[in-house]
């Protein structure tokens, strides 16, 4: 099983909806897009809601991980690999679509799975022509 993890994004539309309708930027939208086409099962990494399933709807918030601290980092990472240990069989792949704070600790605390970061060390610009190409 392949397995997305799409990481959220600044811009958002104001109050309640979808976690996959909220996230506006252009970056979110490709890289759900290509998750959805290429993956057996997405999920969206969120700041402050964790781990998202994309028909769940959220109200609008300003949280991101630039604003935690390594530690706080840390704390989220434990919490999202517990949630995602509860919903993903084992021996599964997990593809990191996301910036590196979001996926930084998770390699080392789900073992039981095969992690890849595709877009490691890429720049937006870079980011956004990666997609383009693969779609």
């Amino acid at each position: 099983m392949k397995i997305g993890l799409i990481g959220c994004v600044k811009s958002k539309k104001d109050g309640w909806h979808k976690a996959r309708d909220i996230y506006v930027s252009t970056l979110f939208k490709l890289g759900f897009q290509y998750a959805s086409r290429t993956c057996d099962k997405v999920y969206i990494l969120s700041a402050r809601y964790g781990v998202l399933e994309p028909d769940t709807r959220i109200r609008a918030y300003d949280s991101t991980l630039r604003d935690m601290s390594v530690h706080e980092r840390k704390i989220w990472s434990a919490r999202v690999a517990d949630r995602l240990k509860q919903h993903i069989q084992r021996g599964a792949e997990i593809h990191f679509f996301c910036g590196k704070r979001y996926w930084e600790f998770l390699p080392g605390l789900l073992t039981a799975y095969t992690c890849f970061a595709p877009l490691e060390g890429l720049g937006l610009g870079q980011q956004l022509h990666w997609y383009k190409m693969k779609l």
